[in-house]
């Protein structure tokens, strides 16, 4: 078509330019005009577009790369086709070759899309083998049985060389080829961009294809025979500065091509498993040398030497460079599969061998005399083609023989806190706004890896950098602040800084041997003193919060001579250093703070922390000991000493500072061979295999009988939860507690069982008299999805849960919580969540569940954000255990005295309790029951059981023990049956007054505080139900006492902490980031777990949901989690990574809940939301599956009536330019606009006006910058003026995920281009965090013709673009949805504000007439 060639010709002048490509991207050009469009005849600047636009959206990340193309997916198989012949036809310069790499780049990382699959799966099927050396495939096909009847069938199919069969048996082996000639080709000439980005986009392509799996498993063993790695390494372009990251993709493609996997099996290999497999080579080469070279003088070392003696790089070294270019062939044909013959480049450079020797030939002969004199056997001199080549072949065997490393080892001698190497570098840690169009040295997290070791080194790299770039964001904004300046030939601070203080001195104080087998010292301890002399006391109190694990940064500035005045936002990542002077950075932890008395001021337990004295603080740190180890061998090797030049100490936010930890545990479950994940979910976890094997129902573990206690509010909300049920059986009129059975009655392979459900129903016991011992019941009731997602949490197995906004997925995660609790009393589950606000959401409900409050634990700093009465603290929850001790055993005493045994200290201890209830309390429940047996029923034999003196030498013996027990309480006279006493007891009998439970009971008088009366005499079961429940409270009270008996015991508060979260506890609760930071501590507190339920899963990072499965050690290799159950909502936004090379090259933003949706796990989707109105929650529902509404939400009274004052529920208001100006950017990536702020202000200034309070309103924008401008803009405005006050909330959408509010006014800020609003996912979380009331202001006819938003947007359209308003409405007026409207509509902003101020006075008036008449 004329116009795609037009644009594709625009394209190729401006060199592909990258804000070309992202307007055509934005317009939609893909959607409307070339995927639809194309055929098999297109050109092939229709087929290279088409891929330019696949790739923009990749590397967006905002918008879905593959959705359009699904519509038309029958089409993608053509297209790839296509696309790899327009490789072959030799038509394409290198910039569009780098353009279709990346496309096919794009293509391996979407396997989850089937159409893209079965494309690229076909490019690296066994088929590429038929270019293997004939040696290795044969060697290869003996070891796997499989494989040979399945190349037998390859043969047959690939002889006849179809089109299509042509691409997939010689693609993959021609571009290994092809890189091969360029790279040698390059070489010879100066490097131009283009030609080193199609290099380093061929190694990345090589990289993608040996990190998964299916792709790895036939053309790792190509790799293999082209020694790509070898040859990179050795080429001419490798040895220039430019090609950097060349040699850094290649150290990662070394390893893994040489990562310790079975190919085949996919299974890990040991590291003796290695060692076998690297003796087997150095086997092999022996054995080729005795076979092809028996008389070799310099071979028969080889054939007879020992291993350890071979195979270091320098005995390799030493033994091969003496041999001719025709042995060294012959090795690595037979050692290394590689003929020199057969390879295009080796072959090349072969020819150019001879053509030298020859060339050389001629020359000696032309130089040698016609009549030589004598004879003289020259020495041959090798030429230089000749070298090289020898040079390549001697590498070549090297890196095949020499002994390997393992990835491991280097990991562990790696330090965890960045230096001033790793933080400047802008190679290893990019700048924040990563174009993408470049490759980078950074692993990937995709949908596959290779084993558990390759998942945690990559989250490894990749957060280490993360972080390392945090770290640097903040030196760059503490360090200018410091103002460096040189005095007496010394660095002078004359500013100051919040987070920085100059260093007073640092002293090591003791290095601790290495551990066995390791080089670096075990532990380096130091003490670090700095002074607060002359801080604010805000800012003392901020320093003095320093706790244990906490890191700093010791700093070590050599100020310049000319001090720099510019700004740092222009300086380059690698000029702020020179700038600034900054010489060296190390990092350390603190494990104690000191004041000036030397008092520890950071103790973790409140109650034992004391108040600081003085301005000194002495800070004991551990260093790195693989940094000091490092820094010690610089010094040997004559470099300065380092820890005494430091002189400037930086702390960093508690939140943002807990990178170590995570670096450290990461660090430690790769060095542990008990790092495993439950068998049911290991495939899963790692992208392969059955992805919906771990739902309960296909585990063998499925539960046939619940107890769903108090789930269902009745019968008829059993048969309605169970739709697809076979049968349901429910009695009449029951009444819950239901215990539900179930039964299969059809079976299918692969397909859910149909069942039958039995329900039951049981009776809580009574557990005693008082209003708190009745048990606290559900009042939701669930909808038939919430029940499935509650079912599946209580089985065994894996359960993922999307929360669509409102739908009730905490309260779904409480109940099960619930259930899990009261079904497994023994044991124990985890709470996890990322943030403390939806933690203290979670665990607040929980609170008010029938579940004791002594048995819940909330560990981490958020436990002061949790707005309840109790602490839930580790040592909140031992002071209420000591606290609840003391109450306990009053009440022992108190019953002691009712059975006049006081002064006998039975409340001392809680062993004494114990006594004192199997003694006195078992014993006369024992005789209790023994009377009444006499008595009868109907209390006929009363009399026989009366006791006749209660006088004082009874309770003499009593109290002296004359006489036992069972004469003083089990062996009374008989009364007279004719006595007044009895007569009257039985009339009262007979009447139905008493029962003769009230009558025996003898604790009575303990109960006196109860309800009264205590026994209402409706029948002798009900009494005895009662008396049942009483005993119960006393059974229940001495368990509490023995419970508390640990706590008497342990004497020190860390003591009784650790046994609280080891034994006591069976809820606990922590963000993943805490789990991080203590799960060294729990799995060395022997911690064990079997549930993990995390909330809000879809925002944390992959590593962060993995650590929580693994707080505990393996039991014999088999991990004793039994349940998982991720809640989230990945159709809202990811994790937040600030870098942005990290985020959309490396995919660090991606959490494993959204990688397992990738992967087409079975999800419970919630489907019935209740927070937005209807109306509103159309913004937002079309994202998801069938989400309906609840039916609160169509009858409650607040959601019939209208917003008052303002016309519509919602509504989108179009801003024009303000006083000439639209968006603005007073800093890079700044973003303003004050015409919205001001409006946005001004709407709430009117919704003030008409009644709403203020804290029923939040302000939101998309940006940072909008935020602050919309704060100053209310701080000016309404902040002084009692009237308006401040909105709950003015934040950025992405802080407020995860809250609600009635009303919600939004600043979409841009007006030239959409930014990162076409991000659907952060489109949602703007749409649906009102309750009744949503508007937002921005420039319509910007965002309605963003393809993305259409749906949202083409909703916003059927309303007034201009904001309308209900003027004559009085505060608080009702007015219904449905009732004719009175609208006043504003055009702009300077209307509004007049507007506004006639409702101010007319406001005013009214209350100054009120006042008056009252």
């Amino acid at each position: 078509m004329p116009v795609i060639e037009e644009v594709y010709t625009k394209l190729k002048e401006s060199g592909f330019e990258a804000r070309q490509v992202t307007t055509l991207e934005f317009n939609s050009f893909l959607e409307r005009q070339l995927w639809p469009s194309f055929d098999t005849k297109a050109s092939p600047a229709h087929l290279i577009t088409i891929a330019l636009l696949i790739n923009e959206k990749v590397r967006d990340g905002s918008v879905s790369a593959w959705d359009s193309i699904a519509l038309r997916k029958e089409k993608f198989s053509g297209y790839f086709e296509c696309m790899l012949e327009l490789w072959n036809s030799g038509k394409l310069t290198l910039r569009e070759k780098s353009h279709v790499l990346q496309f096919l780049i794009n293509c391996f990382q979407s396997l989850e899309q089937e159409f893209v699959r079965e494309c690229c799966l076909r490019l690296t099927g066994l088929q590429s083998w038929f270019h293997l050396n004939d040696l290795h495939r044969e060697k290869l096909l003996s070891i796997n049985k499989k494989l040979p009847a399945f190349w037998k069938k390859v043969q047959k199919k690939y002889v006849p060389l179809l089109s299509q069969a042509k691409h997939e048996r010689n693609f993959m082996a021609e571009l290994l080829d092809e890189f091969l000639a360029s790279l040698e080709e390059f070489g010879e000439r100066e490097l131009a961009v283009e030609e080193l980005s199609y290099l380093e986009r061929c190694l990345e392509l090589m990289i993608d294809l040996l990190d998964q799996l299916p792709t790895r498993r036939f053309f790792r063993p190509l790799l293999v025979d082209k020694h790509i790695v070898v040859r990179c390494k050795g080429s001419k372009v490798a040895q220039l500065p430019e090609a950097r990251l060349v040699n850094q993709l290649l150290g990662i493609l070394r390893y893994y091509e040489n990562f310790e996997i079975d190919d085949t099996t996919g299974k890990p290999l040991t590291r003796r498993e290695v060692t076998d497999l690297h003796y087997d080579r150095l086997q092999l080469l022996q054995r080729v040398c005795f076979q092809e070279f028996p008389e070799n003088p310099s071979l028969k070392q080889i054939m007879l030497i020992n291993v350890a003696n071979l195979d270091t790089r320098e005995a390799l070294l030493e033994h091969f460079q003496a041999l001719p270019l025709e042995v060294l062939k012959v090795l690595c044909a037979k050692v290394c599969y590689l003929d020199v013959s057969k390879d295009p480049t080796l072959a090349a450079m072969e020819q150019k061998v001879r053509e030298a020797i020859e060339a050389q030939e001629k020359a000696e002969h032309a130089e040698e005399p016609k009549e030589p004199k004598k004879k003289k056997r020259k020495k041959k001199v090798k030429t230089e083609e000749e070298k090289r080549l020898c040079e390549l072949l001697i590498e070549i065997l090297v890196n095949r023989l020499e002994r390997p490393v393992m990835q491991q080892d280097d990991v562990m001698k790696m330090p965890l806190y960045p230096t001033e190497e790793l933080i400047w570098d802008p190679n290893l840690v990019p700048e924040e706004h990563y174009s993408g169009d470049y490759s980078l040295a950074l692993p990937k997290l995709n949908l596959q890896f290779l084993t558990i070791h390759d998942y945690l080194l990559r989250n490894f790299n990749l957060f280490r950098l993360e972080s390392t770039h945090e770290i640097r964001d903040d030196l760059q904004d503490q360090i200018p602040r410091m103002r460096a300046s040189v005095q007496d030939e010394g660095t002078y601070f004359s500013g100051s800084a919040r987070m920085a203080v100059p260093l007073a001195g640092l002293e090591v104080m003791n290095v601790k041997r290495p551990k066995v087998g390791d080089e670096v010292p075990s532990e380096v301890r130091a003490e670090v003193r700095w002074s607060l002399t002359g801080m604010l006391p805000q800012i003392r109190e901020e320093w003095d919060t320093l706790r244990e694990h906490d890191v700093i940064f010791l700093i070590r500035i050599k100020a310049p001579e000319q001090p720099y005045d510019g700004k740092v936002s222009e300086l380059t990542v690698a000029e702020f250093p020179e700038k600034f002077g900054v010489m060296y950075v190390r990092g350390a932890e603190i494990t104690e703070l000191l004041d000036d008395e030397g008092n520890v001021i950071s103790d973790p337990n409140p109650a034992e922390r004391k108040t600081p004295v003085g301005d000194g603080r002495v800070a004991r740190v551990l260093l790195d000991p693989a940094q000091y180890h490092q820094d010690l061998e610089g010094m040997a090797s004559g470099k300065q000493e380092i820890y005494s030049t430091l002189n400037l100490v930086m702390r960093r936010k508690p939140k943002e500072n807990n990178f170590k930890a995570i670096l450290h545990t990461i660090r430690s479950l790769m060095n542990n061979e008990d790092t495993v994940v439950p068998d049911w979910l290991h495939d899963l976890f790692l992208g392969y295999g059955d992805p919906g094997a771990a739902q309960y129902w296909k585990l063998p573990t499925t539960l046939t009988e619940i107890d769903f206690r108090d789930t269902f509010l009745d019968d008829d909300h059993i048969l309605e939860s169970f739709p697809d049920a076979d049968d349901i059986d429910v009695p009449e009129n029951l009444q819950r507690p239901f215990r539900l059975s179930f039964e299969k009655v059809k079976e299918a392979p692969g397909k859910r069982p149909i069942e039958r459900v039995k329900a039951s129903a049981y009776t809580l016991p009574n557990m005693g008299p008082y209003p708190e011992c009745k048990p606290r019941e559900n009042a939701i009731r669930f909808t038939p999805v919430q029940v499935e997602a509650i079912r599946s949490g209580v089985n065994p197995g894996l359960t993922m849960v999307v929360g669509p906004p409102g739908t009730g997925k905490t309260d779904t995660a409480v109940q099960v919580v619930n259930l899990l609790f009261h079904n497994f009393p023994d044991q124990k589950i985890v709470l996890v969540a990322h943030s403390n606000q939806a933690l203290n959401d979670l665990f607040e409900k929980i609170v008010a569940l029938d579940i004791p409050e002594r048995y819940l634990l909330r560990l981490g700093r958020g436990i002061e954000e949790l707005d309840a009465k109790q602490d839930f603290s580790k040592w909140g929850r031992v002071n209420h255990m000591l606290k609840r001790r003391i109450e306990l055993l009053g009440k022992v005493e108190r019953l002691a005295d009712t059975f006049d045994l006081s002064g006998q200290d039975v409340a001392y201890t809680c062993e004494n309790a114990q006594h004192f209830f199997l003694h006195h309390v078992q014993y006369r429940w024992e005789d209790f029951h023994r009377k009444l047996k006499i008595a009868g029923k109907d209390g006929a034999n009363i009399h026989k059981v009366m006791p006749k003196s209660s006088g004082p030498a009874a309770k003499k013996r009593r109290v002296d023990g004359e006489g036992g027990e069972e004469e003083a309480v089990s062996r009374p006279k008989e009364v007279d049956e004719n006595s007044e006493e009895v007569k009257t007891l039985r009339e009262q009998l007979l009447k139905g007054q008493r029962t003769v439970v009230s009558v025996l009971f003898p604790f009575a008088a303990f109960f006196a505080d109860a309800p009264q009366p205590l026994f209402p005499a409706e029948s002798y079961e009900s009494d005895m139900e009662i008396a049942e429940g009483c005993f119960r409270y006393f059974e229940n009270m001495f368990s509490e006492i023995e419970e508390c008996r640990a706590f008497e015991l342990l004497r020190n508060s860390h003591d009784r902490g650790d046994y609280l979260i080891t034994t006591h506890a069976r809820i606990i609760a922590m963000t993943c980031t805490h789990a991080a930071l203590t799960r060294s501590t729990l799995v060395n507190l022997a911690f064990k777990y079997d549930n993990l339920l995390m909330e809000e899963s879809a925002q944390i990072l992959e590593v962060e949901t993995f650590i929580p499965m693994l707080l505990q050690n393996a039991e014999n290799g088999v991990s004793r989690l039994k349940r998982v159950m991720l809640i989230g909502d990945h159709h809202q936004l990811p994790p937040v990574v600030k870098n942005r090379a990290f985020q959309k090259y490396g995919h660090l933003d991606q959490s494993l809940y959204a990688r397992f949706v990738r992967l087409k796990t079975p999800t419970v989707d919630l489907n019935l939301q209740g927070r937005a109105r209807p109306s509103i929650a159309e913004l937002y529902s079309w994202r998801y599956r069938d989400l309906g509404n609840l039916p609160n939400v169509l009858t409650d009274e607040r959601y019939r009536y209208a917003n008052p004052g303002l016309t519509y529920p919602y509504q989108f208001i179009n801003v024009e330019d303000f006083e000439g100006r639209g968006e603005s950017q007073p800093t890079p990536y700044f973003y303003q606009n004050l015409g919205e702020a001001e409006y946005c202000v001004a709407l709430f200034m009117y919704m003030r006006l008409m009644g709403i309070p203020a804290e029923k309103i939040s302000i939101l924008s998309t940006y940072n910058g909008q935020k602050a401008l919309l704060r100053d803009v209310v701080r000016t405005r309404c902040s002084w003026n009692p009237l308006f006050g401040e909105p709950a909330k003015v934040t950025t959408v992405d802080k407020y995920q995860g809250q609600q509010n009635d009303f919600i006014i939004v600043s979409l800020v841009r007006t030239a281009h959409v930014g990162h609003l076409r991000d659907v996912r952060r489109l949602v979380v703007t749409m649906s965090r009102a309750r009744y009331g949503l508007y937002v202001f921005g420039r319509f006819s910007l965002f309605e013709n963003c393809f993305e938003l259409t749906p949202v947007f083409s909703r916003f359209d059927k309303l007034p673009k201009d904001l309308s308003l209900e003027l004559q409405e009085q505060a608080g007026a009702k007015r219904p949805l449905d009732a004719e409207p009175n609208p006043t509509v504003v055009k702009d902003l300077p209307q509004m504000w007049s507007l506004l101020q006639e409702k101010m006075k007319a406001q005013f008036q009214d209350l100054s007439a009120q006042a008056f008449s009252g």
